[in-house]
C-alpha cells in the first residue's frame, strides 16, 4: 500500500512544482523594470532624426586668401546653425571656370549653387538653356538688396540671381602724392591728360598698366561709361543698328591709345603683370594704376601709410561712377533641393556676411541699411551708390565669350595693330555671335 501511494504522488508533486515555476517566472516578469520591458516598444515609436542632405556650391572664390577664409567660416556657421544640411564646395580656378561650370552643367554632374563674377557670365550660362537658373522672385530675402543691384540678373521682371559686394573700374591713386603736387580728380578728359602729363614731368608714373589682357578695360570701359555707353547702347552694337566704328567705341580705342603714346604708362608695360603694377603703386614710383576696386587690399598690404583714393577714368566731358557687382549667386534650376538652396544663398549674401566681405575685400555691400564704418569703403560709397551710376560697360555685353573677344581687339590696337584692322576683328567677333557663331 504504501508503494502504491508513492507511485500516486510522484505526479502530483511534479505537477505542483511545475505551477511554481510558472509562478515564479510569472512573478519575475512582473517585476521587470518598466524601461526594460518597453524598450523595443519605445525604439518603434520614437522619432526619426531627419535626413542629412549635401548641397555642391561651385565658385572661383574659394582660395582668395583673406575673402576665402571669410566664405569658408561664414560655410561652416550657415552648417552649424542648419545641421541637416551640408555644403561640399567645389573650387575651380578663375581661367577655368566658364567652361567648368558648362562641363557640369552638361553633363549633368551633381550642382547645387554657383556663382558668376558678371552679368555678361551670368548671360553666358543662360545660353545652355532658358530653364538653367531657378527663379528667385518671390524670395522674401531679395527685399534687402539694392533694387539696382538686381537689374543684372532680372530677366522679364524675374529675378534668378542674388548679388554680394559690389566695387567700380578706373584708377587707384595715390592721393598723399597728389595733394603734395597740387594736383586735383580730373572731371574731364583734358583735365586728365593735364594731370598725367604734371605727373610726368615730376618724375612719376602717371599710370601703372600691364600687360594682362583684362586690365585695359579698366580705362576703355570706364570712358565708354563715361560717354554714356549703356545697356541699350550696348544691345544696338549687338544687334547690327551700329558698328564697332561707332563714334562713342572709337572714342574709347583712340583715348586709351593716346594714353600710351604720350608715354604715360610704363615704358616696359608690355611686360610686366599685374602684380608688378601694384608693385609700382605700393613704392610710389606709379601715381595711379589701372585696376578695380578689389585691388585696394593689395596696395594696402605693400603699403599701409598710403592714402588711397579712387577716380573713374572720365569721357570728354564727365566722369559717370559705373557698378561692379564682384559676384553673383545663382541656385541650378535642376538642384534636388531648392529650399535648402536658397537658405544657404540667403545665408551667404546676407547682411551679416556682406559685412564681413566688405570689410575683408574693402568692398560696398549690395544690402540695403548695411553700415561699414572704413574710410575706404566710404570712398567707394560714394561712386556706386550715386544715382547716375551705370553697370561697368563690358559687364552690358551679352556673353562672356563676346566681350573677351572685344577685349582682344582693344588690345591688338593698344600693342600695334592698325586702328582699322582692330574694328574689323572685333566687328566680325559680333557678328558672328548675332549669327549664332
Amino acid at each position: 500500500m504504501i508503494q502504491m501511494h508513492r507511485k500516486e504522488g510522484a505526479p502530483v508533486r511534479r505537477r505542483i512544482i511545475t505551477c511554481l515555476i510558472a509562478g515564479w517566472i510569472l512573478l519575475l516578469s512582473s517585476c521587470a523594470p518598466y524601461d526594460s520591458f518597453n524598450n523595443q516598444s519605445a525604439d518603434e515609436h520614437a522619432p526619426l532624426e531627419p535626413p542629412v542632405i549635401t548641397l555642391r556650391y561651385a565658385s572661383y572664390l574659394l582660395d582668395m586668401a583673406q575673402a576665402g577664409r571669410t566664405y569658408y567660416k561664414a560655410i561652416e556657421e550657415f552648417e552649424a546653425l542648419h545641421p541637416t544640411i551640408r555644403i561640399e564646395t567645389d573650387f575651380i580656378q578663375n581661367a577655368y571656370y566658364t567652361a567648368g561650370i558648362k562641363a557640369r552643367l552638361l553633363g549633368g554632374e551633381k550642382l547645387d549653387v554657383f556663382d558668376t563674377w558678371s552679368p555678361s557670365l551670368f548671360a553666358e550660362f543662360l545660353r545652355l538653356g532658358d530653364a538653367i537658373y531657378l527663379d528667385l522672385t518671390d524670395s522674401s530675402f531679395l527685399q534687402d538688396f539694392l533694387p539696382s543691384s538686381l537689374e543684372p540678373v532680372t530677366i522679364g521682371n524675374r529675378i534668378y540671381g542674388v548679388p554680394e559686394v559690389m566695387h567700380s573700374d578706373g584708377l587707384i591713386y595715390n592721393k598723399q602724392l597728389m595733394d603734395e603736387l597740387g594736383l586735383e580728380t580730373p572731371h574731364t578728359w583734358e583735365e586728365f591728360l593735364a594731370l598725367c602729363a604734371a605727373l610726368k614731368a615730376a618724375g612719376i608714373i602717371p599710370i601703372a598698366l600691364d600687360s594682362e589682357w583684362w586690365v585695359p578695360q579698366f580705362i576703355f570701359g570706364s570712358i565708354l561709361t563715361s560717354n554714356g555707353a549703356d545697356s541699350v547702347w550696348t544691345a544696338n552694337l549687338e544687334n547690327g543698328k551700329i558698328s564697332a566704328s561707332d563714334p562713342l567705341f572709337l572714342d574709347a580705342m583712340t583715348k586709351t591709345k593716346q594714353l600710351v603714346d604720350l608715354g604715360y604708362v610704363p615704358d616696359n608695360w608690355l611686360s610686366l603683370k599685374h602684380e608688378q603694377s601694384k608693385d609700382l603703386m605700393g613704392k610710389g614710383k606709379a601715381a595711379m594704376m589701372a585696376a578695380g576696386t578689389w585691388d585696394i587690399p593689395s596696395i594696402v598690404e605693400r603699403n599701409s601709410e598710403m592714402d588711397i583714393g579712387f577716380m573713374i577714368v572720365p569721357g570728354d566731358e564727365q566722369a559717370v561712377p559705373n557698378i561692379n557687382i564682384g559676384t553673383y549667386r545663382v541656385i541650378n534650376s535642376n538642384t534636388s533641393y531648392p529650399e535648402q538652396a536658397k537658405q544657404f544663398v540667403a545665408f551667404m549674401n546676407g547682411k551679416i556676411n556682406q559685412e564681413k566681405l566688405a570689410l575683408g575685400a574693402l568692398a560696398v555691400p549690395s544690402v540695403k541699411g548695411v553700415e561699414v564704418n572704413h574710410p575706404i569703403i566710404e570712398k567707394i560709397a560714394a561712386v556706386v551708390t550715386r544715382e547716375d551710376a551705370m553697370i561697368f560697360w563690358p559687364h552690358t555685353v551679352s556673353t562672356e565669350t563676346l566681350q573677351v573677344k572685344i577685349l582682344e581687339g582693344v588690345n591688338q590696337y593698344l600693342t600695334g595693330a592698325e586702328l582699322e584692322d582692330a574694328l574689323a576683328f572685333i566687328q566680325e567677333a559680333i557678328d558672328h555671335a548675332r549669327e549664332g557663331h
